[in-house]
C-alpha cells in the first residue's frame, strides 16, 4: 500500500506541526506503507521525508519539470518527472492508495483539492484524510459548508474525505483502514 502525505514546506512553522508530521510518517512507515512524495527537505514535508528514511520506509518522488531539481537533493528509491503540475497531481493520486493532508500552505490546499477532484472524476473510494490539527482547517471547512449551503458544491463532497483532529483519531482510522485490506 502507498500513501501520499502533503503538508507545508516552510521552516518557520511551530515544532508541534513538525512533530505531527513525524508521528504520522512514523505510523505509516511502520505499517509498511510506501511514501508517494512530492516535497522538499524542509518544513513538514522535510520532516515526513526524514522520518520515512529513518524508519527504513520506501520513498518515490513525483515532481513536475519546474521542480525536478528537488529529486537530486533527496535520497529517493525512485522518481518520476511530469511535464506539468496537472500531470503530476494525476500521478500522485494514481500511485497512492491513501492520501493524508496535513496543515500547510497554498501547495497543500492545491494538493487537497486536486485529490478531491481526482476522486470525483475517477469515481473511486480512495481514502482521503484531512488532518485538522489544532483546528487548522476549521475556516476551510466552514467555507466548504458555506459553498454547499449556497448550492455551489454537492453536499456529498463532505463524505469524500475523513477529518481527524488528533493522533488518537488518526490511529483509530488507520487501524480501520488496515482492517479493510
Amino acid at each position: 500500500m502507498r500513501v501520499f502525505i502533503s503538508g507545508g514546506t516552510l521552516e518557520g512553522v511551530l515544532n508541534s506541526y513538525k512533530e505531527l508530521a513525524s508521528n504520522v510518517a512514523t505510523i505509516c512507515a511502520r505499517k509498511g506503507l510506501k511514501l508517494v512524495f512530492n516535497g522538499i527537505d524542509t518544513g513538514l514535508m522535510g520532516t515526513t521525508y526524514m522520518t520515512y528514511k529513518y524508519e527504513g520506509g520506501k520513498v518515490k518522488g513525483f515532481y513536475d519539470i519546474t521542480n525536478a531539481e528537488y529529486q537530486e537533493r533527496l535520497e529517493l528509491d525512485a522518481s518520476d518527472i511530469s511535464p506539468t503540475t496537472f500531470d503530476m497531481a494525476n500521478k500522485l493520486y494514481k500511485h497512492a492508495n491513501l492520501i493524508i493532508i496535513l496543515p500547510g500552505s497554498f501547495e497543500t490546499l492545491s494538493s487537497f483539492f486536486s485529490m478531491i477532484n481526482e476522486k470525483i472524476v475517477k469515481k473511486d473510494d480512495k481514502k482521503i484524510i484531512l488532518f485538522n490539527y489544532d483546528n487548522y482547517y476549521d475556516k476551510l471547512l466552514y467555507q466548504i459548508k458555506y459553498m454547499i449551503d449556497e448550492k455551489f458544491l454537492d453536499p456529498n463532497l463532505l463524505n469524500m474525505f475523513d477529518i481527524v483532529t488528533n493522533m488518537d483519531e488518526f490511529n483509530k482510522l488507520m487501524n480501520e483502514i488496515e482492517g479493510e485490506d
